[in-house]
């Protein structure tokens, strides 16, 4: 059964997204992207017009799935508070299972390319930083947390240090005693804000 062009982009994608991690984003060419899916280098182009371009595509899928999985742990979660630690969670046991995967020399080689895929990255954190301003409007409203006068800055804040727990806990072997951490700092943090009872 042929596949269709869209099969054939998501498999392509999920090649170079092996080669990568294997080799790193500088090493691999077009040609071991072409080789692990089966396909013509030529063939590539038809999908994408360069490495780039394929790199790009792999973020954008790995960022919509922790979306998704953010979404949908924030939806099972009841207050404020539970939603805020269960996107924390989701968040994290992403990108620890993404760390996992590759090298330390490999993420390093990821994250110096950062700056390539800015708007990218922009575009992602603005959609977090949005899930975490509507936790903390729902909190207020339905009178769980104080008014909080710039929320905006805060969801901006939080958003802020999680990217960058993100690189800091990425490769740590202790992954259940980080995330029990992260979700100590959002207790506290929301001490400050829950209404007193």
């Amino acid at each position: 059964m042929r596949q269709s062009k869209e099969e054939k982009r998501e498999t392509l994608l999920k090649a170079a997204y092996m080669v990568l991690l294997e080799h790193g984003p500088r090493k691999t060419t077009l040609d071991d992207i072409a080789q692990r899916a089966g396909m013509a280098k030529t063939s590539l182009y038809y999908y994408f017009k360069d490495k780039d371009e394929i790199i790009l595509a792999i973020i954008k899928n790995d960022m919509e799935h922790l979306l998704d999985m953010m979404t949908s742990a924030v939806q099972a979660a009841g207050t404020s508070e539970e939603k805020m630690c269960a996107l924390v969670e989701a968040r994290y046991r992403f990108i620890s299972t993404a760390a996992s995967r590759a090298t330390r020399e490999i993420i390093d080689e990821f994250r110096s390319m950062m700056g390539v895929y800015a708007a990218e990255k922009e575009h992602y954190q603005k959609l977090q930083k949005e899930m975490i301003e509507m936790i903390l409007l729902e909190g207020i409203k339905k009178g769980e947390l104080k008014p909080i006068e710039d929320v905006e800055l805060v969801g901006l804040i939080m958003i802020s240090s999680m990217w960058g727990i993100d690189w800091t806990f990425a490769l740590y072997d202790q992954r259940e005693y980080v995330l029990d951490g992260i979700k100590k700092m959002v207790k506290i943090f929301f001490a400050g804000l829950r209404v007193a009872s």
